[in-house]
Order: C-alpha cells, then structure tokens, then sequence
C-alpha cells in the first residue's frame, strides 16, 4: 500500500509539475515581449481556470500592443509627410541661387502650411494620449446652443470661401456637464468636416434639441459623402476615407477620434448615416444635465 501510494503520489506530483511550467514558461515568454504565447492546460481545476485567465490576458495584451504599434506607425507617418515637404522646400531654396522673390515667398508660404498642419497632428496626438491616461477636465454646466454659436463664429469664413450655407435650429436650455473646452472640441470638429467635405455652395443644417433625458446634436451635411463600408472604421485613429482629398484639405484622420472619445468620455454616444439626398449626417447624444443638478 505504501509503493502504491508512492507511486500514485510520484506521477500525480509529475502531472501537476508539468502544468505548473507550462504556466510559468508562458509567463516567462510574456515577460519577454510574447504576446502571442498560449498556455494549453487540460481539466477544470484550479490550474486550467488560471490557464484560461492567463490566455485571456495575453490575447487582450497582443491587440493592445498591435493598436499601439499600428498608432506609432501611423503618427510616424503622418509626422514624416510634412515634415519631407518641409525639408523639400527649404533644401530648393537654398540651393537655387537665382530663385526669384515671388517663387522663395510661395515656397515660404507652404513651410508655413506644413507646419501648421504638424502643429495640428501634434497637438490632437496630444489630446489623445491626455484621453488615453484618463486626464478629465474640469467640469461645469455648459450650454451646447451657446458653444456651437461661438465655435460657428469661427467657422463662417471658411464656409464663406466655399459658398456653404448654415442652416441654425437651436434650442435652448441644452445643458450638459463637461468642459467648454470638450464640447467646442466636438462641435467645432464636427462642423469644419461638414464644411470641408461639403460641395461648392452646400448646404449643412444643425439641430440642437432638448430632450427627456439627453441633448440631441444633428450636423447633416450635403456634401460628398461617406460610403456604408466605411462608416464603422470613420472613428478609427488616422482612418480617411479617401486619402488624397483628405491630406488636400488640411485633414489628419484623428478628429474624429478625438470627437467619439470625447463623446463617450461625457457619457454620451455619436452616429453616423448618409443622407437619401447625398451627404452625411452626425447625431451626438449627451446627458441631459438638469436645473436641480446644476444648482
């Protein structure tokens, strides 16, 4: 009886010593940078529960580090493209000697634009690492109407030099709790790529309205429009549906990262639907902060 249970004890002891470092070799390999490692442990003990947390971890950790490789890409490639034109134009000025004034101020001209547009990468590249690390702005009671007239006032220009019209039905009492600073984010993004992927002399129409429990924002737009296909990737990081046009005009394919995490961040939600007649139309809902709250 002693053999036997010597025996039974040596090979149990076996089992369960070969479990243990399949575990402890894949923490070893995840240690290491391998994300991609799984941890085969057959039965329903405590150890096969712990196996299947393990592989759960790793596999949240392998998307997790393929977004943040696909992000350094992308941002590396967003930066390196101004930053190439850049050098292109100051290394042609320098050296061509017999370069006329007008054609050095028209080169001067477009440093400039590639800089502001690196100025515009870095700082919503900003913004999303500040969401990314959970950074909240102060908050208070914010009225959407009055926003979206301040952020229109900056946009009129732009809609003026492409004959856009702006169609206003703003409702009053739209408060919310959040930032001025978040919601004129949101808003101005929203209203500007309405503006800019808009037709000569279009139309947008926004809407805000006051409902039971939330604040409803529509930004339609008769412009060229976004295809079915692409409507769930348009909030991806530096997703553009047509890159060229984009790029043309002054786009980064992080706005409207930056306008759904900010959504969600004030508790609300965004959506997107093309319109029957041609164009696009975003509707953001956000929650409803009442006078009793407010006080």
């Amino acid at each position: 009886m002693l053999v036997f249970a010597l025996l039974i004890g040596f090979f149990l002891s076996r089992i369960m010593t070969r479990r243990i470092s399949r575990l402890i070799t894949g923490i070893d390999e995840l240690q290491a940078g391998e994300y991609s490692t799984r941890v085969k442990v057959s039965g329903r003990d405590e150890l096969a529960t712990l196996a299947m947390a393990f592989n759960d971890l790793t596999e949240r950790l392998e998307s997790t580090d393929a977004v943040r490789k696909r992000f350094v890409s992308d941002a590396s490639h967003e930066l390196k493209t101004p930053l190439a034109s850049i050098k292109l134009l100051t290394d042609s000025i320098v050296q061509n000697e017999s370069m006329d004034v007008e054609t050095v101020r028209e080169f001067v001209q477009d440093i400039g634009t590639e800089a502001d547009r690196l100025t515009r990468i870095t700082e919503r590249l900003l913004a999303l690492t500040r969401m990314d690390n959970g950074y909240v702005a102060p908050r208070t009671a914010v009225d959407l109407s009055d926003v979206m007239t301040d952020a229109l006032h900056m946009l009129i220009p732009l809609a003026e030099q492409k004959s856009v019209q702006i169609h206003l039905d703003l409702a009053e009492d739209c408060i919310v709790y959040s930032s001025v600073d978040e919601i004129y984010q949101v808003l101005f993004n929203l209203v500007e790529n309405a503006i800019k992927y808009n037709v000569q002399g279009g139309r947008i129409w926004i809407r805000t309205q006051r409902q039971v429990t939330a604040v409803r924002v529509e930004i339609e737009d008769t412009g060229i429009g976004i295809p079915e296909e692409d409507q769930a990737k348009i909030f991806d990081r530096f997703y553009r549906v047509d890159k060229a046009r984009s790029r043309q005009a002054g786009g980064t394919g992080l706005g409207l990262s930056i306008v759904r995490d900010t959504v969600i961040v004030n508790g609300g939600s965004i959506s997107v639907r093309s319109r029957s007649q041609g164009g696009t139309c975003f509707t953001v809902l956000l929650p409803l902060l009442r006078e009793e709250e407010a006080q």
